[in-house]
């Protein structure tokens, strides 16, 4: 048998036998998935950075007493820059909008949420490889139709 086959209204898909084509989409989403995966490690390794995980001094009126590893080094590239003429910029920390002219806090605080946008564009490409090769497969009553993707 070839790669891709199909036996008695199932599939044969790269070693799998008698698939039906609720498994045969689910094996191609997972290999769309680990094909993917050099996103994956950068979209974690932003997320984790973005996370209060370090020790700091505790200073009056402050909620927490950790602190990101992505804040700590923009803090440390940016120095004391601040933004020009008072500018406040509003940004969140662990849920808690908080203002600041600081350009490195900025900086660091929005480091998770560009993780997090990063896994939501490895979702929708991972969705549309796998529907894409899962309609070139599928018999034409299989297939799946969507318009979004």
């Amino acid at each position: 048998m070839d790669t891709t086959e199909t036996l008695g209204g199932t599939y044969f898909y790269h070693g799998h036998a008698n698939v039906t084509k609720e498994e045969l989409f689910w094996l191609i989403f997972i290999e769309s998935f680990a094909d993917h995966t050099g996103m994956a490690v950068e979209t974690a390794a932003t997320i984790i950075a973005g996370q209060p995980i370090l020790p700091k001094r505790q200073v009056l009126g402050a909620k927490g007493n950790k602190t990101s590893i992505a804040s700590k080094m923009a803090r440390r590239i940016f120095n004391n820059a601040r933004f020009p003429k008072g500018m406040r910029i509003e940004s969140m920390v662990l849920g808690e909008v908080r203002h600041t002219n600081k350009i490195g806090a900025v900086v660091g605080r929005a480091v998770p949420y560009l993780g997090y946008a990063q896994g939501v564009v490895l979702v929708g490409l991972v969705a549309r490889d796998t529907r894409n090769k899962y309609n070139l497969i599928a018999y034409p009553q299989d297939r799946v139709a969507w318009t979004y993707f």
